[in-house]
């Protein structure tokens, strides 16, 4: 996404020096959403998702965390991209692969998800 950004920017007709700093500011933006994506992955563990489609996150040491699934989740019939937000800090993205998991739970998360992504 970075990467397709920085090439955008080389075609579009600006001057050389906005076209700097719209790129330093592009670099700075992908690099602060890298971070938030980087800690939530350094600190987080299992997800539990309830039938209401509230989300729980467990944390390193064993105890659980209220979070939440957010806008640009996507779930298909064998992978997951689900965007979760902890309480208190930036969301980030957690990439669910279905054949580790049963088939019954699986089937749990693609009807829950019918029911709240939408909304």
């Amino acid at each position: 996404m970075c990467a397709a950004g920085l090439a955008l920017l080389l075609v579009i007709a600006f001057a050389a020096a906005l076209k700097g700093v719209l790129a330093i500011t592009w670099i700075g933006l992908c690099g602060y959403e890298w971070l938030a994506f980087w800690r939530g992955y350094a600190v987080g563990g299992n997800l539990r998702i309830a039938a209401g489609g509230s989300v729980d996150r467990q944390c390193s040491d064993g105890t659980w965390q209220p979070a939440r699934l957010c806008p640009g989740s996507l779930v298909m019939p064998r992978f997951a991209w689900l965007r979760v937000a902890p309480a208190g800090a930036r969301p980030y993205a957690e990439l669910v692969i279905a054949a580790g998991h049963e088939t019954e739970d699986w089937r749990r998360l693609q009807v829950i998800w019918r029911h709240i992504g939408a909304a």
